[in-house]
């Protein structure tokens, strides 16, 4: 009697799309192969996109270009503390 070949076990690469760019790369060292020293600021920025392509929050605020354009070249800083509502004026 023959036994059934067994049928090999199916695999989600095809399916689910690595996009951790922005994550560090693990390595042999360190608690549970991380680097000791993460980037807070780098973190929240990939925790930010991802809650933004989960539909949990409409954007991430570090994506989010300035609501004003730069001074020029040799501008007052009065004129650049007027253009941010920094001012005491009524």
């Amino acid at each position: 009697m023959t036994q059934p070949s067994p049928e090999p076990h199916p695999t989600l690469d095809d399916v689910v799309e690595d996009d951790n760019d922005a994550l560090p790369t693990p390595i042999r060292q360190g608690h549970a192969g991380m680097p000791e020293r993460l980037d807070d600021d780098a973190l929240a920025r990939v925790v930010d996109r991802e809650r933004v392509e989960a539909g949990l929050i409409d954007y991430a605020p570090d994506d989010v270009p300035p609501a004003t354009d730069p001074l020029p070249e040799g501008s007052s800083e009065a004129a650049d503390r007027a253009q941010r509502g920094l001012t005491e004026e009524p």
